[in-house]
């Protein structure tokens, strides 16, 4: 990667919020309890019944509130307290919720009185009030506004995750977080295609001219681009991608190397995608040491300094340009900072205004520096949060093939809004697309390999990629970069 020239002139090719990691311990298909047991800080209670398959030992899974975990670590399962210190709460896990919402809480009367409670709602707390000495209610809940801006209709239902946050004789308590839905919108009949043939494909790394004719579309960035052999495995070829800042711009202003799979995802859809990505080993953005830059510090709440190395993206809205805002990509892989705690070398799937209840990260991993990280990303694609889904696989080279990753809820496969509503009642705000409204079921999605950053953000970035392609099951689009052979 050392003998990469730093490129220069024009293309001419077209085109804060708390960062902690969590996952669920009380999964939706607990059950309906009022509750889970309350447990305090300093003694953290019991971890969630382990998933079929471990994730990726590489990989940081969120820990559940009942252990404590650090980054590649098992967690350590404490004793839970036997009393809880919550009595009821007034969200039910699995339970779907419309319009405005009372929070209500009581707390346990075998123990003292409580100093303290708040209720979280995904990444956003709010204190309650003393109604009476166990009886306690946080300011209602508007299911129809977004959780991050109260100001702002939700475009969609989505799965928000609840906890209760109670301080008794200096002890913080806190409740295994549960999962609720919204349901303010509803979607009609929705079509339920599950795999289609057409979706079958495999971008081809034989030559740089014959990855760029297994894309349908032009390639952004194909000039800042080469194939090489794979470093690790011979047998098989790589591309290279390092697009400067003083890369065409294109249509959004950001230089980019954008590889776009064909747009056949509709409404419906039910696949898995795979590829390989290897970061280089040397964290640098300079034109005379290129590498993979550990990213810099982006405003509070912004991704001004990001790299985003993958995007499930579509439609594209442009008018009216203030709403919704950024509407477009519905999952990114990306590596993003905001404050000095977050820890460097971390890539992430974060959440979006259509699944504004995640508590944290969908996933976050290590950049696993001069080595393959296989991906594979499941999707059934729905406008609606009880039919679409995603599962996330990895293998950062402790396996043999791609290991499942449990999300929230310490879920395989986690209710998700993949696809943006076109068509509900009431009707979600008018989009366009080039002007057009937007009319019918969810319109078509595509999947991007990409290094898109901002403008001005790095000199340089080098990615290596290889084994993009889409199929019908996990074992179909495996990259299989630590097989035997």
């Amino acid at each position: 990667m050392d003998d990469i020239e730093a490129p220069n002139g024009q293309e001419g090719h077209r085109a804060s919020i708390s960062r902690r990691a969590f996952m669920a311990a009380g999964a939706l298909a607990a059950p309906a309890l009022a509750v889970a047991a309350a447990t305090p800080s300093a003694a953290a209670p019991p971890a969630a019944a382990a998933p079929p398959a471990a994730a990726p030992a590489s990989a940081s899974v969120p820990p559940t509130t009942g252990a404590v975990a650090g980054p590649g670590h098992a967690a350590i399962a404490l004793p839970r307290p036997a009393i809880p210190a919550v009595k009821s709460f007034s969200l039910v896990a699995g339970e779907t919720y419309s319009g405005v919402v009372p929070l209500r809480i009581e707390t346990d009367e075998r123990l003292a009185e409580a100093s303290a409670v708040q209720v979280t709602l995904g990444r956003y707390s709010r204190a309650a009030r003393r109604v009476s000495p166990r009886v306690w209610v946080a300011d209602d809940w508007d299911t129809t506004r977004k959780l991050a801006d109260a100001t702002q209709a939700s475009p969609s239902n989505f799965l928000a995750w609840a906890q209760v946050q109670t301080t008794i004789n200096g002890l913080e308590y806190v409740t295994d977080p549960i999962g609720v839905y919204t349901g303010n919108y509803d979607y009609g009949p929705l079509s339920n295609v599950g795999w289609d043939p057409k979706l079958d494909w495999a971008a081809d790394y034989s030559s740089r001219a014959a990855f760029d004719a297994s894309h349908d579309a032009e390639i952004v960035g194909l000039r800042y681009s080469r194939i090489v052999a794979d470093p690790h495995n011979p047998r098989r070829n790589m591309l290279q991608a390092f697009p400067p800042d003083t890369a065409d711009y294109g249509a959004t202003g950001q230089p980019r190397f954008q590889a776009q799979s064909p747009s056949e995802w509709y409404e419906g859809n039910e696949a898995y995608v795979g590829f390989s990505i290897m970061v280089p080993e040397r964290d640098s953005s300079s034109y005379l040491s290129p590498g993979f830059p550990h990213v810099e510090l982006s405003r509070p709440g912004e991704t001004n300094m990001h790299i985003a190395i993958f995007q499930m993206y579509g439609p594209q809205a442009t008018e009216p340009s203030d709403y919704p805002s950024g509407r477009g990509a519905i999952t990114i892989i990306d590596a993003n900072r905001n404050s000095e705690s977050d820890p460097i070398d971390r890539f992430h799937i974060d959440a979006n205004q259509l699944n504004g209840g995640d508590p944290g990260f969908v996933v976050d991993f290590d950049y696993n520096r001069g080595k393959w990280t296989d991906i594979v990303l499941g999707f059934h694609m729905s406008a609606d949060i009880k039919r679409g889904w995603i599962e996330v696989y990895l293998n950062l080279g402790d396996h043999e093939a791609v290991q499942p990753v449990p999300l929230f809820g310490g879920m395989l496969r986690l209710p998700r809004v993949t696809a943006w509503p076109q068509t509900s009642t009431p009707p979600v705000p008018p989009a366009y697309s080039d002007g057009v409204l937007i009319e019918g079921g969810s319109r078509r999605n595509r999947m991007d390999m990409q290094v898109y950053r901002s403008r001005s953000a790095y000199d340089l970035v080098v990615l290596n990629h290889t084994a993009h392609k889409i199929g019908p099951t996990v074992e179909s689009v495996d990259p299989g970069s630590y097989r035997r052979r």
